[in-house]
This record gives structure tokens, sequence and C-alpha cells, in this order.
């Protein structure tokens, strides 16, 4: 079985998904359909789901057509797929039919695993569609969305596009699409780069849009700044809790770029944030970096449960991350 990505995954005789990101299986699944409609309009398609795969199914629809117009069979829940078709699919593998494309969805668990690795022995194309996890990984995503509809975005309006949406897939698709919308250029203009004010505009309100803008104030030591935006989030409603969660998120960062021999490789970050990064630190010392990380976990600790104001917590926590960063010097 050799592994493709979703936007480059070619028609074959039979394609599997695997993983449980919707967003990945759907995009590969809309990919391979609009392939095999170029390929011949009048391709069928069919879907093997409930009812429509009982027994015999699959040769009811893979079978040589009186019309020999292609087929695009999908079987959309192979993990859960009747015994019989999973069956018949072992069956038709070692000879698919040569004008049909079989494209089998499987969304995680161990059921059906006699299938997969039959399908893994066959060399079968399958697309990872494996959630998305790592901050890499989800840059590149963003980056090649932009890159797909030749568009450009700055590499600090990408991390913070990520930073704001990176827990949805779909989500940050979405938003991307958006931004991706609103630079459309003029006919006969250069598409603009979309930038990070782009980003804020398009993400102003949102919790840890604001929270990591707090952050970045009270890293720099701009204690004003940070309490006005800190305020801004608290009076639109603003649970402390993710607001702590991603202050202690960028605190983080910034002391692992500080470990000797620390690279962009090793901290699992992109170069351009190692640098943002770097450049911070160069703020700070060992002692100031030990004392704000101490405000994060005892703000962190009080907002759960243990302290009686949890906005007053956040707002010392902010208060005294800067006033470390400002003794560092």
């Amino acid at each position: 079985m050799s592994d493709v990505e979703w936007h480059s995954v070619p028609l074959a005789p039979i394609v599997l998904l695997q993983g449980t990101e919707p967003l990945i299986a759907s995009r590969a699944l809309e990919r391979l359909r609009r392939l095999a409609q170029e390929a011949d309009p009048s391709v069928a398609v069919h879907e093997l789901v409930g009812e429509s795969a009982g027994a015999g199914a699959l040769a009811q629809v893979a079978s040589p057509s009186l019309f020999g117009e292609p087929r695009f069979v999908v079987v959309p829940e192979l993990q859960s797929a009747p015994d019989a078709l999973v069956g018949e699919l072992l069956g038709y593998l070692p000879r698919p039919e040569p004008d049909v494309t079989l494209v089998l969805i499987h969304r995680g668990g161990n059921r059906g695993k006699k299938l997969l690795d039959a399908l893994k022995k066959a060399g079968v194309p399958r697309v990872d569609a494996s959630p998305v996890k790592r901050l890499q990984d989800k840059q590149a995503f963003v980056a090649a969305e932009f890159a797909r509809a030749e568009r450009r975005i700055q590499p600090e309006a990408l991390g913070a596009l990520v930073d704001a949406f990176g827990t949805d897939l779909s989500e940050l698709a979405a938003i991307s699409r958006q931004l991706i919308h609103d630079s459309m250029p003029e006919p006969g203009q250069q598409a603009p780069v979309v930038s990070l004010e782009d980003v804020h505009a398009l993400t102003a309100g949102r919790v840890e849009s604001t929270a990591f803008a707090v952050a970045d104030a009270a890293i720099a030591g701009r204690e004003q700044e940070a309490l006005q935006l800190l305020q801004q989030a608290q009076l639109a409603g603003a649970d402390p809790v993710p607001i702590v969660a991603a202050i202690a998120s960028k605190m983080r960062s910034l002391a692992k770029v500080t470990a000797p021999n620390a690279s962009a490789r090793t901290l699992g970050m992109p170069d351009w944030m190692l640098r943002n990064l770097g450049r911070e630190a160069r703020a700070w010392n060992d002692r100031s970096l030990a004392r704000a990380l101490e405000a994060v976990a005892r703000a962190d600790h009080e907002v759960k449960g243990a302290g009686r104001d949890p906005r007053w917590s956040v707002q010392r926590m902010v208060m005294e991350i800067c006033r470390a960063r400002r003794a560092a010097r």
C-alpha cells in the first residue's frame, strides 16, 4: 500500500481513504469523483451503505455494464460494513474491473483488519486521513490551501490563523477559504499578500486570538496594552481557563527556545516562529522566565477552582509576566 496526499491521489481501480479526520477523507473523495467525471461524464456513481450494502451488492454495481459506462463505487463506512460485503471485497481485490473505481472509506477502529491487511499487501493507494495534530502540519495545511489558490500569506499571519482556529481542521479550512476569497484581486491586478492585520480583523473577538495577543504584549513587557486586551476579552465574556491556557502555551514556547541547541526540528516549530521567539527570548533570563512560568502555573491552578476570583488571577498573572520581563533587563 502506497500513501498519497489527498490533493494528489489519482484514479485507481481501488483507493483506500483511512482515518478519523472527516475533512481530509471528504476532500479526497471529492477529488476522485471529479477526476472520474472529467475522464468520462457518463460515469455512474454508486454508494454501498445501509440496505444497499447487502449480499451481492458489489457484484451488482461492479459487473460489466451493458452500456459500457464506467462506474464510481463508494463504500463510505467500511469499518461497519456487513461481513457479506467485506467477503465480496476480499474476493474482488485480486481481479478488480478495469472500468470501475472503488473507493473504500475506513473511519478508524480495528474492524475489517483482515481486509485492510489485504489492501496493504496488494499495494492499493491509501490516503492517510488521520487527525492533523502537530503545529507544523497544521501550518503546512494552511500554506497548501493558499498555494493551491495561488494566494500568498505572511508567515506571521499564517501562525496567527493556526493559533486561533487550529483546534478544528474544518474550521481552519473554512476561515482560510474566507481569507482567500477576501484577497481576490481586481481584474488585471496582482493578488495582495494576506497580512497579520487581515487575520486579526477576521478573528477579532475570538478567545484564542485575543489570548495570544495578550501573551505577545505581556512577553514584550507592554503591561498597559496587555491589560487592555485582557479587559476587552473579559468584557466580551471570555472564560479565564482558555485565556490562561493560551498564555501558558506561548510562555512554554518561549522557554523552549532558550534550551541549548534548540532548533526548529527538535522543537517541532517552523523556522520563522523560532526566529521570532528567539528575538523575544534575548530580553529574558533564566530567573525571569522561571518567575513568569510560576505565575502562569499559579493562575492555571486558581482559575480551575483553587482561587476565589478567576478574573483577578488572570490579571495578576499578566502583570507578573510583564514585571518579570522588565526585571530581566
